[in-house]
């Protein structure tokens, strides 16, 4: 199996020496089989004991690996190197095949990038082969250029068998992000429609209120108003309008946090850096729609805003 393949096992385990209450289920999490050189491929660390080898086989004894996040669930302050796991014949009175931890490995997404994954614990390939494998190849090259090698390498070893899915980890890291990258396309779509239409709505406001203040401004001008006076007048009107939505826009935006948490990753629903961000664009759309309403005030003849009804 590969991370983000879209295909795993899950189901219940059981930690020898520890019972399950009544009324209780038994811990559960995602099991995968693996050979000793996919984490290397995969780049998935090891945090500590050591990793499959050539030497577990079906008729060695049952081994296993854990995440880290197994690790820290299931056994806080202890190392878990050393005790053993079962999968098989759980809840049975079957005498379960005990397998030992021999390993810890880094916490990894392997079937989505959105919401918290389950546990994880591999077990050798070579133990309980797995009807889902996945070839995974790690190059230095360009990967596209080695798929013609890799079907010729297989087609060496089994002519009959089927290569398909071809793809690259970036693949397939897009399409498993491919549905929420179409919501954030729509919504980043209707957010600068929503904020193009704001634009002209302020500029629009503006210019109105330029045009009912105009016989003012040319009073204020024939007392001896410079230009910079009118434009800080005009401008000092459109920042409390900037100022008092922004306030009500942010407030809502973090009222709606939670809602848009679902949509995100990565990054927390109120970042600090995003909301400061996304206030200093809006403010500074704002100023400009505003600014040219007030530079239009101040090339106002006195004399024909002094007629001016």
């Amino acid at each position: 199996m590969v991370a983000l393949g879209g295909v795993n096992t899950s189901g219940s385990f059981q930690i020898e020496g520890r019972g399950v209450a009544p009324g209780q289920s038994s811990p559960h999490g995602d099991r995968w089989a693996a050979t000793s050189d996919y984490f290397k491929t995969m780049s998935i660390s090891l945090i500590r004991g050591r990793l499959f080898t050539e030497r577990d086989t079906a008729d060695s004894p049952g081994v296993a690996l854990i995440d880290e996040t197994m690790a820290r669930k299931y056994w806080p302050g202890e190392d878990p190197v050393g005790k053993r796991i079962t999968f098989e014949n759980v809840g049975d009175s079957d005498t379960p095949r005990w397998r030992e931890i021999v390993g810890i490995v880094g916490h990894t997404r392997q079937k989505s990038l959105e919401g918290e994954s389950r546990v994880q614990y591999y077990i050798p390939h070579s133990q309980r082969p797995s009807p889902n494998m996945f070839l995974a190849v790690r190059t230095a090259r360009e990967p596209e250029s080695l798929a013609g090698a890799v079907r010729g390498a297989i087609k060496t070893l089994d002519p009959e068998l089927p290569v398909y899915r071809v793809t690259t980890m970036e693949q397939l890291v897009a399409d498993s992000m491919a549905q929420r990258r179409f919501a954030m396309l729509l919504l980043g779509i209707f957010a600068a429609l929503a904020l193009g239409l704001a634009s002209v709505g302020l500029y629009g406001v503006m210019a109105y209120s330029v045009v009912q203040r105009t016989h003012e401004i040319g009073i204020r001008m024939a007392l001896g108003a410079q230009n910079r006076d009118v434009l800080k007048l005009v401008m000092r009107q459109a920042i409390v309008l900037i100022v008092a939505g922004l306030s009500i826009g942010l407030g809502a935006a973090f009222g709606l946090s939670r809602l848009m948490s679902t949509l995100l990753f990565g990054v927390g629903a109120s970042d600090p850096i995003t909301f400061a961000g996304v206030a200093l664009l809006l403010v500074t759309v704002a100023l400009l729609a505003c600014y040219i309403p007030a530079r239009r005030a101040t090339k106002v003849d006195p004399m024909i805003a002094l007629r001016y009804e």
